[in-house]
């Protein structure tokens, strides 16, 4: 059981290695559901998915391997007298390190502030490329409400999509469920919506013509 332990928490850690990279770079939320973002064929969500569940195996393998090490680890708690110590020399050291990496972060300052802005200055690159949603969340909207909010005739924007072969049942229907029953992204339906001079002086403002 030792080796079993030991060998899922070398295999979930660089699981987790792998997803947290993937989820360190992927798009902000807004721009990976608008346009239907993926990697190896999955999304960001189901990215997100698999770094916590597999997280969690990684948590308990390691909660295993304290259990099976606790012997060994009651040993790096004693003094030079053999003496149980919680606050040895290497526990405070341990613990320290773990602090500065805490504060650190808390209060943005270098090097912790760069890893989460190098972050962000690749989703924004991300976000160039790929474009701004009318709203935050916009894919979640029912058709009716997203031409609404976009001032987009709902009927010309229906006959639009329904022209280029995609599937629509009814304006209640949110934009990600047609997207997904036609296996397109949200952007898409948008871009085909306001194709044709369909679109309002808001949404030519907005595309910048």
């Amino acid at each position: 059981m030792r080796k079993i332990t030991s060998l899922t928490g070398l295999v979930s850690f660089f699981t987790v290695l792998i997803t947290g990279i993937i989820l360190y770079v992927v798009p902000h939320g807004r721009i990976a559901y608008w346009t239907n973002w993926q990697f190896c064929n999955l999304s960001k969500e189901q990215w997100g998915n698999f770094h916590i569940n597999v997280g969690v195996l990684f948590l308990l393998s390691i909660t295993f391997h304290i259990y099976y090490n606790w012997k060994s680890i009651l040993k790096y708690l004693t003094n030079k007298s053999k003496q149980f110590k919680v606050f040895t020399k290497e526990f405070n050291i341990a613990l320290i390190i773990t602090m500065i990496f805490i504060v650190g972060t808390y209060v943005e300052i270098p090097p912790f502030s760069t890893i989460i802005k190098i972050s962000g200055e690749i989703k924004n690159i991300a976000t160039k490329k790929y474009g701004e949603p009318p709203y935050g969340h916009a894919e979640s909207s029912s058709l009716k409400k997203f031409t609404k909010q976009t001032d987009i005739d709902l009927n010309a924007g229906m006959i639009l999509l329904k022209q280029a072969g995609l599937k629509v049942e009814n304006s209640s229907q949110t934009l990600k469920e047609i997207a997904a029953a036609n296996n397109v992204s949200p952007q898409k339906l948008y871009l085909i919506m306001i194709s044709k001079g369909n679109k309002s002086k808001k949404n030519k403002k907005m595309l910048g013509n």
